[in-house]
Order: C-alpha cells, then sequence, then structure tokens
C-alpha cells in the first residue's frame, strides 16, 4: 500500500530516564526547544499543541502491532532496512519501549504518561513550508465472484506466469498490455480473477488505494489487500486531466476525478491505460475495525497509521502529526493533531515532511481522504536513550 546508525544500547535507557525528567533537559541548563540533536531539536511534549487532549490509547494499540515486528530484529539490525538515516537509530534502542508496551493499562491517561516515560519529541530538520499530508482509505465497491451482467472488471492476483517472468529478470507488461492479453485471451481472467467488479471506475480506485471491501451480490463483503505490482511507472489520471484541460488544478480531488469519468464515459478506458502501473491483490482475513496490511505487514489503525517516505523515516516510527483534514459537516481546515505509526509507504509519498494518513472504510473515509491535501508538520518522537546519548 500506500506507502541508520547505531545509537546507545538499549540496556542504558533505564539509567537515563532516572537522570531525566518528563521535560528532560534541566540537568544541561538548557530548555527542551534549545537541545540539538544533531540538525534536529528535541521539544518537550508540552510544547506539542494538542498532546494532552489526544486518545493516545489508539496509538498504543497500533504501536504495539509494529512492536511485534520490532521485537523479532536483532538489537544491531536496522529499524527499516529501506531507511538511510542515523536519527532512528536501531531496533536495539526501541526495544525496552516495544517491551514497556505489552504492560500499560488501559485508557488515554496511561498511554500518555506511557509515551512521555519512553520518547522525546523531536522537530525534523526539513522546512515545513515544503509540507503535504493527504491521505487514503479503503474504498466499498460491488461485486461477484462470477463474471456476468455488470460484473464485467476482473481483479487479479499476481499470475504465477508473471511471478515466473519476474523471477527470471524479464520486465512485466503494462497495464494496457494486461488488458489486452486479458483480452485476447492470453491471460484466463475468468480462472484467475479473485472477483468481479462493477464499475472499471472502481477498479482503477481500488489500484490507487491498494486495498478494498467488496459488498458481494450475495451479502457478503470480500477484502482484498496489495500482493504484488507491475513495477511499472505510476501516471497520475488527476495530472492528466489538469494536462488537458479537463479539471483546474485547484480544483482537483478523487470527487472531481469521479464526477469527470461518470460524465465522460467514453474516454474512461483510454484515459485509465495512461497509466502503465497495474496492482494484484490477495483476499484478506481481518477484524473488520482494522485496516488491511500495510508496508509493515501489520494491520492499519483508521486514524493512527501513516504512510511516509521510507528512504527517511523507518516503519514503526512514531510522529505527532500537527495539520489539519477536511471533516465531512465540520469545516474544511479542522484541527487534526495526533499520535501517529509509520506502517505503511506509497509511491507518491515523497520528503521529510511528507505523510498520508489511513483512514479506514466507509463514506466519511472517502470524503476526507479524497480532499485532504493540507501542509503541517511532522515531529517524530525517539527513544529518551537515543536523544541523550547524542
Amino acid at each position: 500500500m500506500k506507502r541508520s546508525g547505531m545509537g546507545l544500547v538499549a540496556a542504558l535507557g533505564i539509567a537515563v530516564l532516572a537522570l531525566v525528567g518528563c521535560a528532560g533537559n534541566e540537568a544541561s541548563g538548557m530548555t527542551a526547544s534549545e537541545r540539538p540533536v544533531g540538525p534536529e531539536t528535541a521539544l518537550s511534549f508540552n510544547e506539542l499543541s494538542g498532546w494532552s487532549s489526544d486518545g493516545q490509547a489508539l496509538a498504543l494499540d497500533a504501536f504495539r502491532r509494529s512492536c511485534t515486528r520490532i521485537l523479532k530484529l536483532d538489537d544491531n539490525a536496522a529499524l527499516d532496512p529501506k531507511t538511510d538515516s542515523t536519527l532512528y537509530g536501531r531496533a536495539g534502542d526501541w526495544r525496552a519501549a516495544c517491551q514497556a508496551a505489552a504492560n500499560v493499562k488501559s485508557g488515554d491517561k496511561a498511554a500518555r504518561a506511557y509515551f512521555e516515560s519512553h520518547f522525546t519529541p523531536v522537530r525534523l530538520r526539513s522546512e515545513t513550508s515544503n509540507s503535504l499530508f493527504t491521505g487514503y482509505y479503503e474504498p466499498e465497491m460491488k461485486g461477484s465472484l462470477r463474471r456476468g451482467g455488470i460484473y464485467q472488471t476482473p481483479v487479479l492476483p499476481f499470475p504465477p506466469a508473471f511471478a515466473a517472468a519476474r523471477t527470471a529478470g524479464k520486465a512485466l507488461p503494462t497495464r494496457s498490455q494486461i488488458e489486452d492479453m486479458i483480452a485476447n485471451g492470453q491471460l484466463d481472467a475468468d480462472k484467475l480473477a479473485l472477483v468481479w467488479l462493477a464499475d472499471p471506475v472502481d477498479a482503477f480506485f481500488l489500484h490507487i488505494q491498494g486495498s478494498g471491501r467488496v459488498v458481494l451480490d450475495d451479502g457478503r463483503t470480500l477484502r482484498l489487500a496489495f500482493a504484488a505490482k507491475n513495477e511499472r511507472p505510476y501516471t497520475s489520471i488527476g495530472k492528466l486531466l489538469i494536462d488537458d484541460g479537463a479539471i483546474p488544478r485547484d480544483e482537483v480531488s478523487m470527487q472531481t476525478i469521479r464526477a469527470w469519468l461518470a460524465a465522460h464515459p467514453q474516454e474512461v478506458r483510454p484515459l485509465l491505460r495512461r497509466n502503465d502501473s497495474y496492482i494484484f491483490f490477495r483476499t484478506l482475513q481481518a477484524d473488520p475495525s482494522l485496516g488491511p496490511p500495510g508496508a509493515e505487514k501489520v494491520n492499519l489503525t483508521p486514524g493512527r497509521s501513516l504512510a511516509i517516505d521510507r528512504s527517511l523515516h523507518p516503519l514503526g516510527a512514531l510522529f505527532w502529526l500537527d495539520t489539519t483534514a477536511p471533516i465531512p459537516h465540520v469545516d474544511a481546515n479542522t484541527p487534526f493533531r495526533r499520535l501517529m505509526v509509520a506502517q505503511d509507504t506509497g509511491t507518491a509519498i515523497r520528503g521529510l515532511q511528507r505523510g498520508d494518513v489511513f483512514w479506514g472504510p466507509g463514506a466519511d473515509a472517502a470524503e476526507i481522504a479524497g480532499r485532504m491535501k493540507q501542509t503541517g508538520e511532522l515531529i517524530a518522537l525517539l527513544p529518551r536513550s537515543l536523544v541523550v546519548g547524542r
């Protein structure tokens, strides 16, 4: 879906906690906002606007799922092998916090005290003027396990022939080539398809979001999760519509794109085929209150899981996100200040101050995710031993 060097060993964490108070810096004579952490700056939790009113219990639940992965790593292993940053230390630097997370009592107050005891907020060096925070969701659509009537658009698993070609180092076909292979029988969609959808536009947005819930014609719900992709470049349909003069740049959203496609049914297929990227899926059995697995391979938590740029931030890391969100029936710029867990990534998520909030399933989630294009700031929460040891 959408979306390091050696620090002090975790064993030093207990000694550090005994020396450092909640603000963490009185012994050095500096205030929290004055202490440098390389090019970054340590803060106190009091400096995080909205911290005391956030519902951190949900964030703790999400973080515990990340900890199941982190605790399996060797202490000297990178928190995320795809992250080129020393800021977040090694897996061992997170071990004490992850072990303690399992024993925190229920409720927001206990969760808040846990995070304050084990972590220090750190302001990142990036200019927030270049920030961008968007949203994604788990779309819902109509489908059938059998082809027929309105159900003519297949959702495919990763074909065995494609897996063999990838193993042999061969490039996989583009979207248009795959669709042509289905049409001429080179790919037997009737045999391969996981499900058949009623709307090709739904299928396209399923590919963009990377997961979805399909309400079958017999009333059951089938959940789909990302399985593989053809590794071809992704082309934004919104950008194509802007370039073609179909939708003004400042009006582009998922909603306006859908409206344009509905008003121009003859142009849907040629437009969608201009995007070479193609996504393959697998069926998913999961708690309906949780999202599908993200890049970290743990189930996403609506409103708490964040897709980040993995080259800059590791999966499993904690962030305080201070931004706004277009909450339906409230305000287009409702303050959105929450503790988030980096559990996913995405092709379009690039930059230190770039994030994609997972909103979950349903109409409200789709409305928010489709319109969310906000500025804001990510502040990292690092294990306190890492900050003190710098």
